[in-house]
């Protein structure tokens, strides 16, 4: 019996310390961790033709000259109605209006954001391209936990006010600070439209993309997709300002099979179409070729690496097919394998 009470005291003792630790307030929610810089997509706007990047897999609410990022679902309801419904997270924002006095545009921004109780920070200079601008850091409280800390960088360009918002609940504005930083430096102005040059058409700039598999350049007026992964180990798709123009990357497991050997079970799909063999990156592959409609044009690409079935789908618009395909051949061309 006085050894069971020996060994219970110490416990009691520990229990009872726990007990006061938490009365006097000295438990606290852990920190959030840091978020790492993991995969980012590209943005662009179809109308402005601005352009960002913003991690895979967030929730995009968009208009031509304005768009808001979110990292998790239902974050955007939290950010309508802060003391409400809706998931604390982050939110990336960019608004680009045409404005005949930027500069006065930004002291008005600065004065209505201290009338709504916004606490503001040292503002500081930064610079977008040419252009000078600032950066605003705030706090808005609206009540309990529901605190907001941010910052907005302000540009005055000529006779457009550039935008941009990022920002977070609580805990999350600090953790997100590498992805913030990271997307602020992928921003892109709006690029000067060529005189008599159709805007549809692929962008004479290109931006390359990473994957664990492959990388490769793409025309940065073709935006990123979310499509359904299903049992692939890899979706990447992207869409030009044509709707019926796209291009498309599917990796999944080749079981054993080489390059012929797929192109063989692949083929009999398309009926009618025209195949030829080729080397992407060094690597043997096939090419096939056929329409699913009138006004369409279907390449495939398939190579095999590392067991892995890397299989490219290119849709262009008949009456430019040649300038698809000089875009197309470029993207192709870009392509290149890891180490």
């Amino acid at each position: 019996m006085n050894s069971l009470a020996s060994f219970l005291a110490p416990v009691s003792a520990a229990a009872g310390l726990c007990s006061l630790l938490l009365i006097g307030g000295c438990a606290q929610e852990r920190k959030m961790e840091p978020v790492p810089v993991g995969e980012m997509v590209r943005y662009q706007d179809p109308g402005i033709g601005f352009s960002l990047e913003h991690p895979a897999g967030w929730i995009i609410n968009a208009q031509v000259g304005r768009v808001r990022m979110y990292n998790a679902a239902e974050v955007d309801q939290k950010y309508i109605d802060p003391a409400g419904v809706g998931v604390p997270g982050v939110e990336i924002s960019v608004d680009v209006v045409s404005e005949e006095d930027p500069a006065g545009r930004i002291q008005t921004i600065k004065a209505d954001m201290a009338q709504r109780q916004f606490q503001l920070g040292q503002e500081a200079p930064v610079m977008m391209g040419q252009y000078s601008g600032i950066r605003l850091p705030y706090t808005a409280n609206y009540g309990g936990s529901n605190i907001i800390n941010g910052h907005r960088i302000l540009i005055a360009a000529d006779t457009v006010l550039y935008d941009l918002g990022f920002s977070g609940f609580g805990d999350h504005y600090a953790a997100y600070t590498a992805v913030f930083d990271s997307s602020f430096r992928s921003f892109t102005m709006p690029k000067l439209k060529v005189p008599g040059r159709d805007e549809t058409l692929p962008s004479e700039e290109f931006t390359r993309y990473v994957t664990d598999y492959f990388s490769f350049e793409y025309p940065d007026n073709f935006n990123f997709e979310s499509p359904k992964k299903g049992k692939n180990d890899l979706v990447v798709q992207l869409r030009g300002v044509r709707q019926d123009c796209s291009i498309r990357f599917d990796v999944f497991g080749a079981e054993g099979l080489d390059v012929d050997k797929v192109f063989e079970q692949n083929k009999g799909n398309y009926r009618g179409a025209s195949s030829s063999k080729v080397t992407i990156a060094g690597q043997p592959a096939w090419r096939l070729t056929y329409s699913p409609t009138a006004s369409v044009e279907r390449h495939f690409y398939f190579v095999v690496r590392n067991d892995k079935v890397i299989r490219t789908t290119l849709d262009l618009y008949k009456p430019q097919r040649a300038d698809y395909m000089q875009a197309y051949d470029r993207v192709i061309g870009s392509i290149r394998w890891p180490g």
